[in-house]
Formats: structure tokens, sequence, C-alpha cells
């Protein structure tokens, strides 16, 4: 019997209940024969102990032999009755011998105990320990179930034709896609949130500042900081997230402001995967695929996760043009509703980033527009013009919102209009076109910046670029909007004298919709490729963590990395060599580099990244120096020495400065990881060091890693 489920619920999901739908007699028997897996696994523990092996010494060696054997007896105990009772049905036509379906069913298992084991400790930040283990738990059944369905015991039909047999297979399609990349989408974005080791930007803690010290007045304005023409480096939108999400600095954490723009990153996702999948013809395939592959770009990855003002900016101004492409032809003909609509949510973009943003909307919308007008001047100047006209009006209301609220709007003039946005205009140095054409800031570079920013996936990129020059013609009339939008990015951006990889993010949701609407043109080796690197990135970790463990004595990287670097470098490998894997794995396996790279980085967690806590309580109220190499550098430590009087100075000063040091102050000071403690050192922390010279990085290619890859931080007192 078919269940006819709500018209409100997406296509996709309405696939999955279908699927579950048909299988809840066997996800009952799959609960009932975990229940007695349990059972035997509690048992034979408890003889293990009780009998079999109480002469084994010491006790830690008895109990993990224990556990090991009740985990193996309940392994097959559960491999037994699924086989022969929940998907006895699936026996005929299976060639597969017991030991590899025995074997399959185990790798299924650690699927699931991985996927408890990564879901209890992501979801423990905000929830209850046990709340998070019972999820986690619920979910790896779920993952657990999946995979011997599909994989295991997957359906093999020996006779006749089941009608049911292309729908079904489709939704187990989409159901594994669907968990699979974004429960790995999910715990690569949320892994080390909380760390001050992510890949990130600069401005963060400066961001991080002009909350931290805004909040503190109880106002929303005007915006403070304590370095000099900063307070207003950007509109106020992103500090009162800070303020709202940090609850006015009372949970004063990386991870509540960071949380926000995981948020804001995952609806950009969400806007490019449903693009896909409508101008694919509702493929689920197409839309999933789209909103990894933004997940997976590197410049997503980094500036999608710290405290930015990317993350919003980018969805806001990517929902301006998706939502023109969602409701078109009723948004390029309203000539009031929709151009006030559109209006609004540009104005959420400048608010978030600067007035600037408009340039590259507006010149994109006016290309839409002049494009749907039949490229006719005088259409375009009657119909179209009107409604940029509201757009702007409406937008840069808003943003003069900004102006009319704070107290000082002269110094907004000033620090913001003349400082941040008119000020990148001139030439840094010699002529505009000097810069234009050659140095760091080319157009050229900038044209670069789209496979840099791409990270992995820029040889599909590259080869979805070149597929769709040649076969123009084919594109849909979607597709080539979405190319008007990332040209004229490009083209704005050539404009100002300072330019970045970083000012086309806006435009990188667009280029995952159209890798994921004409990718399958490409040819499987520039997928191939990516999985290369991935597996070339993973392999470097991999010869890092070795190089770690053998430089310390004790263990300093969880178990837990080595088991998902090795499950990620396996499925690169794994999608190399089974060509039908290629094209659909290569985003997720760029994924799971990064998560890789995540799980080394852990090693700067608690506690070898994080000062003793009682340590750091013994100093409560004391003045602690740290030098700043950057802006705000010393912001960070705020997060480390909670409850601590942190004060910056400049590296180039040498040291605190003498008139302002009392009595009983403490400086950070970093020393080589092998060095002794100072005199009076309080607490340490490991660091990881950049900027390496050329002699370094040979030096750490030759074994040497530890020496030059990590260093220890010191709090001593001040040497007057």
């Amino acid at each position: 019997m078919r269940v006819r489920w709500p018209r409100f619920i997406p296509s996709p999901a309405r696939r999955a209940l279908d699927w579950a739908w048909t299988q809840r007699v066997r996800l009952m028997k799959f609960g009932i024969v975990g229940v007695t897996g349990t059972a035997v696994n509690l048992v034979v523990l408890w003889a293990s102990l009780k009998w079999l092996l109480q002469d084994v010494e010491p006790a830690s060696l008895r109990l993990n032999l224990g556990i090991a054997l009740g985990i193996l007896f309940g392994l097959t105990n559960n491999f037994i009755l699924n086989s022969n009772w929940t998907w006895r049905d699936r026996h005929a036509g299976r060639p597969v011998r017991t030991h590899i379906r025995y074997l399959q069913y185990a790798a299924a298992n650690w699927a699931g105990i991985l996927t408890t084991v990564i879901g209890t400790n992501v979801l423990a930040r905000w929830v209850p320990d046990l709340v998070a283990n019972a999820s986690a738990i619920a979910v790896a059944s779920v993952v657990n179930f999946t995979i011997n369905d599909l994989w295991t015991f997957r359906h093999v039909r020996t006779e006749g034709i089941d009608p049911e047999r292309g729908r079904l297979l489709r939704a187990r399609v989409s159901v594994a896609l669907v968990a699979g990349s974004l429960v790995l989408a999910t715990v690569t974005y949320l892994h080390g949130l909380s760390a001050g080791t992510v890949l990130r930007n600069g401005d963060e803690m400066v961001y991080a500042q002009i909350v931290r010290e805004t909040a503190a007045t109880g106002q929303w304005l005007p915006l403070q900081s304590g370095m000099a023409d900063m307070r207003n480096t950007k509109p106020p939108l992103l500090f009162w997230q800070g303020i709202v999400s940090t609850d006015w600095g009372a949970w004063w954490s990386l991870i509540a402001l960071r949380i926000p723009s995981v948020a804001w990153t995952f609806g950009t996702a969400v806007m490019a995967g449903l693009l896909a999948w409508r101008i694919r013809d509702r493929d689920v395939k197409a839309g999933v695929a789209a909103a990894v592959a933004y997940l997976a770009f590197f410049s997503t990855y980094r500036y999608g996760r710290p405290f930015l003002t990317n993350p919003p900016e980018t969805f806001w101004f990517f929902g301006a043009f998706f939502a023109m492409l969602w409701w078109k032809p009723w948004t390029f003909r309203s000539r009031l509703v929709a151009p006030l609509a559109i209006g609004a949510v540009v104005g959420m973009a400048l608010l978030y980033k600067s007035f600037a943003q408009l340039l590259p909307i507006g010149f994109a919308l006016a290309w839409w527009h002049l494009r749907e007008c039949g490229w006719q001047w005088r259409t375009f100047l009657v119909r179209s013009v009107p409604w940029l006209a509201v757009v702007s009006a409406v937008s840069l209301g808003m943003f003069s919102l900004w102006f009319a609220l704070d107290p000082d709007p002269a110094s907004i003039w000033r620090e913001f209009v003349v400082g941040e946005n008119i000020g990148k205009m001139g030439a840094r140095q010699g002529s505009w076109i000097g810069t234009a054409m050659w140095g760091s800031s080319s157009v050229w570079s900038l044209a670069l910046g789209w496979f840099l920013n791409a990270g992995l996936l820029a040889f599909p990129v590259f080869g979805v670029a070149v597929e769709c020059i040649i076969h123009r013609r084919s594109l849909v009339t979607e597709e080539r909007l979405l190319w008007i939008l990332v040209i004229a990015v490009f083209l704005v951006f050539c404009l100002p004298s300072q330019r970045s990889p970083r000012y086309l993010l806006e435009a990188m949701p667009a280029v995952a919709v159209i890798l994921a609407t004409r990718g399958h043109h490409v040819g499987r080796n520039a997928y191939v490729l990516t999985l290369l690197a991935s597996a070339a990135v993973i392999a470097a970790v991999a010869w890092l963590s070795f190089a770690v463990a053998r430089g310390f004595e004790e263990p300093l990287l969880s178990w837990s990395h080595w088991v998902i670097m090795a499950g990620c470098g396996a499925f690169c490998v794994a999608a190399i060599v089974r060509p039908t894997w290629s094209r659909a794995c290569a985003a997720p396996a760029a994924l799971a580099t990064m998560l890789c790279v995540s799980t080394f980085l852990g090693i700067f967690k608690a506690p070898h990244g994080t000062f003793d806590l009682a340590a750091v309580e013994s100093i409560r109220g004391r003045t602690v120096w740290v030098q700043e190499n950057f802006r705000a550098v010393a912001e960070e430590y705020r997060f480390l020495l909670p409850g601590v009087n942190v004060r910056g100075y400049p590296a180039s000063a040498g040291g605190p400065p003498a008139a302002e040091l009392g009595a009983g102050d403490l400086e950070v000071v970093a020393l080589e990881v092998s060095a002794p403690a100072p005199e009076g050192a309080v607490a340490s922390r490991m660091e990881i060091t950049s900027r390496h010279s050329g002699e370094q990085l040979a030096d750490m290619v030759r074994g040497d890693v530890v020496r030059h890859l990590f260093r220890r931080e010191w709090i001593v007192p001040v040497v007057r």
C-alpha cells in the first residue's frame, strides 16, 4: 500500500518516506535484533570478566579483552539473525560468500559506531551528554540499517520485473546520497569550531573585539573598539549578530560567535541546491551535488565558519539572485512588490558588508534585465530602469539607517566610507593600470581566484568552464543568467586597486550550481584529479601525524583521528578505482580531506592547546601581556584566559611598555617545544607555527617536523 504524503513535503523527502514506509517491517526486525545483540554483548562481557579472563592482568587489559569479545559475539549474533530473518528474502540470486557478507556487515557496524562517536562529541557541545548520545545512536542506527540494506543485503531480483523497483531504487539512492553527503558536511563544518586553530582570517579577532567592547556598553550604537579608526570598519549588523549570539557577552566563546556563520553558510548551500534541483527538472542528485559542492569549496570552508562578514553577506547577496530565478518570470515583470522585496534582501547584504556591494549586485541585475528585454535598450529603459531604481532606493535607504541611528555619523564617514571603501580605489604603488596588469593584485590573479576558491574542486570547475564555453548554445536560461552573475562580479571587482579572491566569494554559489547542472558533461579525469589531490593531502596529513606520534612520548592525536584519516583515504582510493563513483564522490572527498586536517589540528584543543584551567584560575584578575604581530591578536587570549586582564603590545616594541607595567604583571613568551620551562612559569600550551622559511620546510620534509611545526607558549612574570 502506497501512502499519499502531504504535498507541502518536498519531493526528496517524500521519496525517503516512501522508502522508509516500505521498509517498516524490516526496520522493526532490525531493532529487535539490535536488542538481542546488546543482550549477548553484555552476557559475554560479564562471563569473560567473571570466569574466562579472570586471571588476566592488569585489570584494564582484562576489561578491554572482555569488551572485544562482547562486541565480536554481539556482532556475530546480529549478523546471523539479520541474514536469516530481517533480510531473508534477499538471499535469492546473491552469489556473495558468507564471510564476505560478514565483513561487509562489520564495516557497516563500524560506520554506525563512528557516527555515534562523532555525533555524540558534536552534539554534546549544546545538549546534555545522554541526550547527545541518544540522538547520535538514533542517527547511527539509520546509517547502519541503510548501509546494510543498500550494500550488505542489497536487493537482487531473479525473476520477473518489479514495477516498484525503479522507484524504490531511486529513493534508496536519494536517501544514501542526502544522508551521507550532508552528514559528512555537517560534521566537517562543526568539528573543531570552538578551537582557535580553525582556518580563518585575521579580521575575526578584530570583529570579536568590537563585539565585546560594544556589548560592554549595553548599547547597540555607537560601535566600540580599542583600536584607533577601527570601530566602524564594517556596518553594524555583523556586530549586532555577535551581541545576540553571545547574549551581550555573557556567553563569551568562539563557538557562540561562529555558530551563526555556519548557519548562514548552510543556508546558502540550501539555496544553491534548490536552484540546481529545479534547473535539472527536480533532480535530487543535482540539488545535493550543488549544495555539497558549495560546502566543499575551500573558500567556503575557510571563510564560511569563522566570525566574518562573508557568510551572512554571501547569503543575502546570492539570496537576491536566488529569489529572481526561483520566482521568475514574476520577479522581472512585477513593478513594485518584487523590487521592494529584492531591495530589502540587497539592503541586508549592504548592512553586513558595505554600500559598495550595490555595484556588483546592480550591474548583474541590470544585465539580467537587459537580456530579458531581448537586448532592446528602449524596453530596458522604460521597464527595467524604474525597477532597478526601486531596488537601489530601498537598499541604500536601509543602509542609511546606520548614519541616522548612530550618534557619531562623522566617524562613520571618515573611517568606513573614506578609509574602508574609497581608499581601496586608489593605487597603492605606481599607477592603477600597473597594479591591474602586474603583481599579486592584478586582474590575472583575480581570475585565478575562482580556482583558488574552489580548492580541490578546481579541476572540475575548470572543466565545466571549458565545457560551457564550447557548448554555450546548449545552456538553459538559468545557467546563462548564473554565468552573467559570475562575470559581473569579476568585472566589478577588477576596478579596486586591491584585488583578492575573497572578493569573488559571493558568486561561488552560482559556480556550485553550474558545476552540479553541467558537471556530468565533464570528463571523469577532472574528478579523478580532485580525488588524487585529496588523497595526496590526506597522505601528507598522515605523514605529519606519524611524525608527531614519533616526536612526543605522550599521544597527542586521538584514536578517532586515525580512524577518520584511514576511512577518508580508503574512500578516495575506492572512488578512484570505481569509475562510476568518481563524479559523485569528488566533492565528499574534498570535505573528507578538510575533516582530516581539522582532526589533526585537534592537537591544539584541550588539554595540549589550552592553558591549564587551575593555573588560569590562580592568575584571575592579573594582567597578562601578549605580543601582537597583527591587529587584535590579544583578543584570542581572552578566550584562552577567562577572567584575566589581557593586554597587547606591538611586536616591534620588543616587550610590554615599561610605563604601563604593574606589580605582578605576566607575559606570554614562545619557546621551542623542547625548551625547558622558564623560571617562574605559571602555565603553558602548545601552538602551531606558520610562515615557515624554505630551509625550515626542507627540514620538515627530512623528518624534523616537531621542532619547526610546534612551539610552546609560557605565561611567565614580566622581566623589567
